[in-house]
Formats: C-alpha cells, structure tokens, sequence
C-alpha cells in the first residue's frame, strides 16, 4: 500500500491524493512517468526527489522512514509492507501516579511473550528490537510514554494506534468496547478492566499465588491477540475509501489461543473488593 500512497509527501492532503488516484495514477512510479501528471509543475520539482527517497527507503524495509511522515490515521497503510514485522504491545501499571510497569504482553503474529516485574521484564527491551513497527490501543499516549519513562529503551518509531484508526471509522471508546463492537468475546474476563489489573497485581504482591498472575497475564494478553483482529477489520474497512480494495484486503484471522488461563474463583473472591 505505501507505493499506491502520496498523503505523506508535503504538501499532499488526502484531498489531492484522491484527485491523483482519480486520474488513473496509482503508484509512485505511476506519478514520475506521467508527461501531464495533476499537479504542477513546481510541486512536481518539489516531491520527484522525495519520491525517489521514499522507493530507496522502501525497498531497504525501512518502516520508521514512513511512521515519521505517515499522519497517526494512515499508518494503517504501513501493514502489507511489514505484516510479519508487527509488534502487538500492551502494558499494564500499578495504578499509582508513577505508573509503574507491572506486566507487559508482546504478540508477533505467531508467538506471545509476556514480562513480569521483579522476573523479567528487562528482558521486553532486547525482545522489542526484532519488530519493524508498533502495534497499540492509545500507545502513543499510553504504553510508550510509560516505556520510554520506564526503561533505557528504544522503540520502532513505526506506530501504528489503532484508536486513531478506528476513531476515523467512527468507532470510538476504549478497546474493550471497539473488540465488542467486532463480535470479540472474552468469556471469563468480561469485565475485568485496567482497575482490575491492579486489584489482581496488588493481590499478586501480597500472595504470590501463581493463579492471580496467570489471570492478571490472560488479561494482558487477550489485549494484544484483540489488538490483531481489530487491525485487520480497521485495514479493511480503511481500504474501501481507495482503490486497491481489491489488492490488499484479507481474511480477518481466527483469534490467536492465549496461553494463559483465568481463574474464575480469583475473579469473582476480587470482585467484591
């Protein structure tokens, strides 16, 4: 998709992208061979070379190349070019006004890694460096704020927020209510919430029993196995206002199997807190 896309070169608004996918220009190359292309002639002067920098940096994998320019509701067109790149991130804290990380969940695609503090959790900072681009749910206020502050790390600049993408669909409220709004269920967890989070870490602390942390981990992770169907329905539903529908839609995928069990006992014993 990003070779079909103009809206990240200055000076080229979604407006003027359409006028030029209008005209039967659907690449950048497209755009470069034209004798009449729709824009004039200084503007052309202006982003030629910028388009040849954009083939090099594609052709080379570079996502952070096109996160930096892409506006936060394309990066949706980041996906077809680095789909087994992606890293689904989700954090959760202890709720105090530091937001000390207590868990983080990491989905690729295939595998699920999860990070406990006073275990592992440095670990999450050499595991991320595998990952091309970002995948969250209001991360860019959120998650990677909180990453950056927490630990000496560097994070893919790519970033795609699926709340900015969903929010230009019309879909708005926290992940919980975008997942029902696509059918998700989460059976035992429904209603468990980032307050719960902390309830189930503050009970982790004072326990140590492994049946509160393997609930406080199945939440964490149902967020990134959600975080992969909602970006598929998001590309989808995005790609219908273009005209490579027919190019890069796909199947909304099976929802990946948490490794994770909740405990319904701890649950329902937390609940009355």
């Amino acid at each position: 998709m990003l070779q079909h896309t103009f809206s990240h070169l200055q000076g080229i608004g979604p407006a003027t992208e359409v006028k030029i996918w209008s005209k039967g220009i659907h690449s950048w190359d497209d755009l470069l061979a034209s004798t009449s292309p729709p824009l004039s002639a200084g503007k052309m002067e202006l982003i030629r070379p910028e388009l040849e920098r954009a083939t090099e940096h594609r052709e080379a994998g570079d996502a952070e190349f096109f996160g930096e320019r892409l506006k936060a509701p394309e990066t949706w067109r980041l996906f077809p070019d680095f789909k087994h790149e992606l890293a689904f991130v989700d954090i959760e804290t202890d709720g105090s006004t530091e937001n000390n990380i207590t868990t983080i969940a990491y989905y690729d695609g295939e595998h699920v890694r999860t990070y406990v503090q006073g275990e592992n959790i440095e670990q999450f900072a050499e595991d991320i460096q595998s990952s091309k681009v970002l995948v969250t749910y209001n991360g860019r206020c959120f998650d990677v704020p909180v990453l950056k502050r927490s630990f000496d790390i560097r994070l893919p600049k790519a970033h795609i927020d699926l709340r900015n993408i969903l929010c230009a669909l019309g879909i708005k409220g926290g992940l919980k209510k975008c997942e029902k709004h696509f059918g998700l269920d989460r059976k035992e967890l429904d209603g468990v919430d980032g307050f719960f989070a902390v309830v189930l870490w503050n009970e982790y602390e004072r326990t140590c029993r492994s049946e509160v942390l393997d609930t406080l981990l199945s939440y964490n992770v149902a967020d990134v196995l959600g975080l992969e169907i909602l970006l598929f329905h998001a590309i989808n539903a995005r790609l219908l206002d273009t005209p490579f529908a027919h190019l890069y839609t796909e199947a909304i995928p099976s929802l990946a199997k948490n490794p994770f069990t909740p405990d319904v006992e701890t649950i329902e014993r937390l609940r009355v807190w």
